[in-house]
């Protein structure tokens, strides 16, 4: 179990030769038969690799343990004892759902709604269930309350291992991260038709964000939570914010390869702006200290500039998201700049 809850168990994720059919998958059991005849991939704990079939297949265990099915038993244990009273699993065209957004996708014309999204009974505990940036917010009340014993909520936090002593940072289901500024965090990502989301928890701090967007998007959504979440952790507008007007030299990744752009840095009141000449341009918001939020259409990212004596200025953002296999604040940053 706590194998398949680590990604560690050797199941796959989708194949090609998945049977899914078009059709509402009645129990946990009938899902199964999705990928119960692939091989796994690897040794157990040897390798970490995502896989929903793996939290189907524990699904299934977690009805075979408590003698009560999956979806029953979360609604009993979970859902309402932490106050979620907007989650449920997904039935999809079987059930009507009014308060369900609309999904979109993005085309080279813009963004195109989802009229017809996939049936996702077949992997309810992998990812059928809707629900809203507060319920998942509640149920991370779970880890502070007393609904779970301090020993249960530790091993949940703690690192699995693989055979060859390498640590996952992942543990039961939770991948285990920090921010840009040290702090532990508890978070878990997701990702499938029309939608994208994120909850993150702050053990020492005890509090929670949770980001969800009804459209498909790839990019970091884990480090767009850090840093909106991140004035309410320390003390917002500490120091001052940069003034003025700078002609930049800038360094962007781009597909892999780093690109020399000029551009121009306007900043004024904690607010500004950089616009670069390749037509790309970058809201700032000044955080405390020399944070900064750099926002873009693909996510806020973390960004520190520094002014030297000679009033030379000097920024660089980094993208990170989990599992996390390095220290964000050593990740290479994806985009750099100096006055000129």
């Amino acid at each position: 179990m706590k194998q398949l809850a680590g990604n560690i168990s050797g199941m796959p994720h989708y194949l090609e030769g998945d049977k899914i059919e078009n059709r509402y998958y009645s129990s946990i059991k009938d899902a199964l038969t999705v990928f119960s005849h692939h091989k796994l991939l690897f040794k157990p704990e040897t390798k970490y690799s995502y896989s929903s079939a793996g939290f189907v297949l524990l699904s299934a265990a977690m009805e075979g343990a408590s003698g009560v099915n999956f979806l029953e038993y979360l609604q009993d244990k979970v859902f309402n004892p932490l106050g979620m009273k907007s989650t449920e699993y997904d039935m999809g065209k079987y059930k009507l759902m009014p308060d369900l957004t609309t999904y979109y996708k993005k085309e080279s014309k813009g963004y195109v709604a989802i009229t017809h999204p996939r049936e996702v009974s077949y992997i309810w505990a992998a990812g059928g269930f809707v629900t809203t940036p507060t319920d998942l917010v509640n149920m991370t009340k779970a880890y502070s309350n007393g609904y779970l014993t301090g020993s249960t909520v530790q091993k949940m936090f703690e690192s699995q291992t693989l055979l060859s002593g390498e640590k996952t940072n992942v543990g039961i289901g939770w991948r285990i991260g920090s921010d840009m500024e040290g702090r532990n965090i508890i978070e878990h990502a997701g990702v499938t038709e029309g939608t994208r989301s994120v909850i993150s928890y702050f053990p020492e701090e005890d509090m929670a964000i949770s980001v969800i967007t009804n459209t498909e998007w790839v990019s970091s959504i884990e480090e767009t939570a850090h840093m909106l979440v991140l004035p309410f952790l320390k003390k917002a507008n500490s120091g001052s914010p940069l003034s003025g007007n700078y002609p930049v030299k800038a360094k962007l990744m781009q597909k892999g390869k780093e690109k020399e752009v000029k551009g121009n840095l306007d900043f004024e009141n904690g607010m500004g702006k950089i616009t670069l000449e390749n037509d790309i341009a970058y809201s700032l918001m000044h955080l405390s200290g020399n944070t900064y939020s750099l926002i873009t259409n693909q996510g806020i990212y973390h960004l520190a500039i520094e002014v030297k004596e000679n009033k030379i200025i000097s920024g660089k953002a980094t993208m990170y998201k989990t599992p996390m296999l390095e220290i964000p604040a050593n990740t290479k940053p994806f985009f750099t700049f100096s006055s000129q």
